[in-house]
């Protein structure tokens, strides 16, 4: 082998060795834990096979975080792709302001999970939360509610503050892929009479396919491990009406020191957000091979 060849392999061996002891290891030696039950702190542990697995099955717990995770996963995705798409609709109609209202919009998005939580944190609060004296000083005394402290509610809070934080990034992307659309499409449908909404329909909305699938298999993986929100506002409660995979593991870990389950967990959790790459992968795949026939 030359030289040179050498000299390329020793560029990329520190990345190398970063990869294998901060991404591989981790992952390797969490896949070995599962398999063993263990506080996190003593030295023994004790080989207890799949039972790790098997307890988490049989969990009650389990079927409440996957439902949670269900609801808050799909219902954030539509939602934020909704809205996002409506917003980037009418800055693309040339809106007044319209620079200035997509900085607004995209703000939230730059401020981290945990100062979003706590903020909403003081709106929710159910005795001096800003939210229920607003509705006292409008003489809705009814409306006012335990937000954060109901089961009936606790989820659809953290929806909400999750769609208030990420529809700007969501509308981002749908008016930077709207830009890439030629518009001797949009000149060619108005001459044949296509309105505004047939517009939308027959031309924007198809060719955002790409899009459409980019937010969806990010909310799919945000939402799997979604921990910020959920932690700040709730901690998982209450009842586990807001428990999601990263909040149980936290709980697992560093409250009842059961590293074995926690360390399955981590192993399921892994393996959906694979299932959901191979899904995003083959989509993308489909995505590219079309526009080569339509080529």
């Amino acid at each position: 082998m030359k030289r040179k060849e050498y000299s390329g392999y020793l560029f990329i061996l520190p990345l190398v060795i970063l990869f294998l002891i901060f991404i591989v290891y981790p992952i390797v030696y969490n896949f070995i834990i599962s398999f063993y039950n263990w506080n996190g702190i003593s030295i023994e542990k004790d080989f207890a096979g799949f039972s790790n697995y098997f307890a988490l099955f049989i969990d009650p717990i389990m079927i409440r975080i996957i439902k949670n995770f269900i609801i808050f996963a799909f219902s954030t995705i539509i939602i934020q792709a909704f809205f996002g798409l409506i917003f980037a609709s009418l800055f693309m109609n040339k809106l007044k302001l319209s620079g200035f209202y997509r900085i607004i919009f995209y703000i939230p998005v730059i401020a981290t999970p945990a100062i979003v939580g706590n903020i909403f944190s003081k709106i929710f609060e159910t005795n001096r939360g800003y939210l229920n004296q607003i509705l006292r000083l409008a003489g809705l005394d009814s409306l006012t509610g335990q937000w954060l402290a109901d089961p009936k509610l606790a989820l659809g809070c953290i929806i909400f503050v999750n769609i208030w934080q990420w529809t700007g990034y969501s509308m981002l992307l749908y008016y930077a892929n709207m830009l890439n659309i030629p518009q001797d499409l949009y000149e060619a449908a108005t001459i044949d009479g296509a309105n505004k909404f047939q517009q939308f329909t027959k031309i924007t909305f198809p060719l955002l396919r790409g899009t459409h699938f980019t937010l969806f298999i990010m909310g799919m993986l945000g939402s799997l491990k979604c921990f910020d929100l959920p932690y700040v506002l709730t901690k998982g409660g209450p009842n586990y009406a807001t428990e999601f995979l990263s909040t149980y593991i936290y709980k697992q870990s560093f409250s009842l020191f059961n590293q074995g389950q926690a360390s399955a967990l981590v192993v399921i959790m892994f393996l959906i957000a694979m299932f959901i790459t191979m899904v995003q992968l083959k989509l993308y795949y489909r995505n590219d091979k079309d526009k080569e026939l339509a080529g």
